[in-house]
């Protein structure tokens, strides 16, 4: 009987871990951008795959989620592209029309450079959220 519970746990483990290197729903979708030198961009969020999209190009990345959690009421998703940890914050409680694509070097996922301002119905400012939300 004790196998059995064993094999239980290990199979729900591993579909735990299967499903958590997708990307979830609430960072799954079209998102208006802007970076540091006021570059306006288009990323969409899909299963596994980042589009990032401006007038000149668009570029493919493959990217692994590996963390999703709440700090200080502030929802975030941890997801790993091209070996280099980003998160995706949700600084507004209630708000995922409005987002931040941060670059992290350590382990928390609150802490780091501001790449992006996401937002899913405007165009946003990066420099208001950078000063509204981060305190820079």
């Amino acid at each position: 009987m004790r196998n059995k519970y064993k094999l239980f746990f290990l199979l729900c483990a591993t579909v735990f871990i299967m499903a958590s290197c997708s990307g979830s729903k609430n960072i799954q979708k079209k998102w208006k951008a802007e970076d540091a030198v006021n570059k306006v961009f288009s990323i969409e969020f899909k299963d596994k795959e980042m589009i990032v999209s401006n007038e000149n190009k668009t570029e493919k990345l493959a990217y692994k989620q590996n963390a999703v959690g709440v700090s200080n009421g502030i929802k975030y998703y941890g997801i790993t592209v091209n070996n280099q940890s980003y998160s995706v914050i949700f600084p507004e409680k209630g708000n995922e029309e409005l987002a931040l694509l941060m670059r992290i070097s350590g382990d928390d996922y609150l802490d780091g450079t501001l790449v992006y301002a996401m937002n899913t119905k405007e165009q946003p400012d990066y420099k208001e959220y950078a000063v509204k939300f981060l305190n820079n």
